[in-house]
């Protein structure tokens, strides 16, 4: 694999009030299913310190073809409507970046 192929997403989503912990659980289904996919890397998620509920996920693929690979899945489709529902924006802010370094 080429380092310069890789892929970073960093998504980040805001719970509605009072859904941090269901939104926290519709992560936790994803999070082991993506880790099973042959072109993730890495898939963690963090949420901010000083604001509970603000969630940061950070996801690693080996190319554009495995993000989209990702994006087809059932539990993609899973988290998308769980973000739909009891997030703050309805759709998560993603930035896609390009490694540079190990």
């Amino acid at each position: 694999m080429d380092e310069s192929d890789e892929v970073v997403l960093i998504a980040e989503v805001m719970a509605l009030p009072g859904k941090r912990d269901e939104l926290l659980r519709a992560f936790d289904a994803l999070i082991a299913k993506a880790l099973a996919e042959p072109g993730v890397s890495a898939f963690r998620l963090h949420e901010d310190r000083h604001r509970p509920g603000h969630f940061t996920l950070y996801e690693r693929y080996h190319n554009q073809s495995s993000v989209e690979s990702h994006f087809a899945t059932e539990h993609f489709g899973a988290i998308s409507k769980a973000i739909a529902e009891l997030s703050e924006d309805g759709e998560p802010k993603i930035t896609y970046y390009r490694v540079l370094s190990g």
